[in-house]
Order: structure tokens, then sequence, then C-alpha cells
């Protein structure tokens, strides 16, 4: 039965087909979401942060530098303390010596700050105190 009723109205079967295939394409075709950026802040890749409205500090250093340690705990403190106002991410400079080379980063730990559009705006070398970076902030917009 249901095919004797498909064969008498088989001229619709096609525009039907192909305006379903149409109406899933297009609801298929919105953008694609972007995955979280991962909680550990020295796996955010710098380049997926800067200037997306966000202000970032990006620390380099290297997991066995004594000071770069020591900024660790600091960085993930306010990475969780500022989660939305600010992006926090380490920088392992031999994983990314190309982020190196393009930052002319010459000593490690190096900080630099980036205002939400991604632009530089100060940088320190050495060990920083989260007091001092805390009145960093208010250069890069972070209340």
């Amino acid at each position: 039965m249901v095919i004797s009723s498909l064969k008498r109205h088989k001229h619709y079967l096609l525009p039907l087909l192909i305006g379903l295939v149409l109406v899933s394409g297009i609801l298929s075709c919105s953008a694609p979401e972007e995955e979280p950026l991962p909680s550990d802040i020295t796996k955010i890749p710098l380049d997926r942060v800067l200037g997306k409205g966000t202000p970032t500090l990006a620390e380099f250093g290297w997991r066995t530098c004594v000071p770069c340690k020591a900024m660790k705990p600091i960085l993930e403190e306010l990475a969780v303390e500022y989660k939305g106002k600010l992006n926090v991410v380490i920088v392992e400079v031999y994983d990314h010596e190309d982020l190196s080379k393009r930052y002319a980063i010459r000593g490690i730990p190096t900080q630099i700050f980036f205002d939400k559009d991604g632009k530089e705006i100060t940088r320190h070398a050495g060990y920083l105190a989260k007091e001092q970076i805390l009145t960093l902030f208010s250069k890069i917009g972070v209340d």
C-alpha cells in the first residue's frame, strides 16, 4: 500500500527530497563552535587568544627554570581569579621557538602584557610577584 501510494505521488518525491537535503545542509552550516581552551595554561596556544577582545598575560619561560617554576602557581591562580577578564598563557620557549623569536625573548621568564586587541603594552624580564602583576593590569584594561 505504501509503495503504491509512492508510485502515484512520485512527481512530488524528488522535489521533497531535494528540499529536505537543502534544509538539512543549511541547518548544519552554522558556524562551528570553537573548542574550549585547555585548563593547563601551558597548553593554551597564544595565537588563539590574542586579539580576541580579552587582555592577555603571556609568560615565556621553561619548565626547569627556577624563577619560571616559582611564577607558575601565581599565573595559575590569576587564570582562575580573572577567568573571562584575562587570558593567562605560559609559552614554553623551547617548544615554541617561533614565538620566542617573534616576540624577541632574550631571557626567561619574560612576561608580556597585551591589550584586548593583541597589542603589546609592556613587558618584564625576570620573576614578577603577584602584587607587581596586579599593578600592571590597569595598563592593559583589567580591573
